[in-house]
């Protein structure tokens, strides 16, 4: 009778150990929000799924599917791309090795290096590594179980990949690092779902939002270009700010606030200001 108990213990351990080590078992869907950069400036979103158990390199990976599904009711394969877990570590199947995606083992001080992906107008080749210091890190509850959460900086601005990394769910901007040269059309996670978690931050997954306006009461003080200095004065408004320089390189991403001191060089840059409800794009010039 004990060592039945105790196969039964056993048993249960491994596998509660087994799923906190499991990432994208196979049926995971992820849902990004994604902003259209022309008007009206629709939201629709990406499809991430878990589609498959493969062997790449000799480890058990995951093959995942990224579909857009646009606002004109047409949908756009974004291609597929194969991660591993172990010992709550993700890798990301990258120029023909298994690098580091996350590390829920980090703590507060740790510093998260991620590889960067491929973009031809990036010059991602391989051999530049993201380092992500996490600030803090706290415990939510999904469905019952206990998950960390790690809020991370990007030590090194260019490339976006969210603010939280949310463990055995990933990062509430992107699951992977993005470009660094466009404005950021993929936004914040929508809904994760397995067959154990259901993380939902929205009513609706699958929403798809069009006719996002300016409002010109509230921008109509901010000109196509705008001579600054030191601050950035901006209107009483719920969003996030995010500031490129001319070559498309993300320097400063964070929430609005009425006065945001600025380091810049001379030169012009573009000002993104955006929420679930509008959307304003214009340049300053720093003298």
């Amino acid at each position: 009778m004990f060592r039945y108990i105790l196969f039964i213990f056993i048993f249960l351990l491994i596998t509660v150990t087994s799923f906190g080590q499991d990432f994208a078992p196979v049926g995971a869907t992820w849902h990004y929000s994604y902003t259209e950069t022309s008007p009206p400036f629709n939201q629709n979103y990406i499809l991430i799924e878990s589609v498959k158990d493969t062997i790449i390199l000799g480890k058990n990976a995951k093959k995942l599917s990224q579909t857009h599904f646009q606002s004109s009711s047409n949908s756009f394969f974004m291609g597929y791309e194969f991660v591993y877990s172990d010992s709550n570590k993700v890798y990301l199947y990258q120029y023909n090795k298994f690098n580091l995606l996350y590390d829920f083992n980090a703590i507060q001080g740790d510093t998260i290096f991620v590889k960067e992906p491929f973009y031809i107008n990036c010059g991602g080749n391989g051999d530049t590594l993201i380092p992500f210091l996490v600030d803090s890190v706290k415990l939510i509850n999904i469905n019952g179980f206990q998950k960390k959460v790690q809020y991370v900086t990007n030590l090194e601005m260019g490339w976006s990949f969210g603010e939280k990394f949310i463990e055995s769910v990933g990062s509430n901007y992107f699951l992977f690092p993005t470009d660094c040269v466009s404005p950021p059309l993929i936004d914040s996670l929508r809904c994760y779902n397995d067959s154990l978690l259901s993380y939902q931050l929205v009513n609706d997954c699958e929403e798809i939002i069009t006719s996002i306006k300016e409002n010109a009461n509230i921008f109509h003080q901010y000109e196509f270009q705008t001579t600054v200095y030191n601050t950035l004065n901006l209107p009483d408004i719920k969003g996030d700010i995010f500031i490129y320089d001319i070559q498309g390189r993300l320097l400063l991403s964070e929430r609005i606030k009425p006065t945001i001191p600025l380091s810049l060089k001379n030169g012009i840059y573009i000002v993104l200001l955006k929420s679930k409800d509008f959307q304003h794009i214009y340049k300053i010039l720093k003298l």
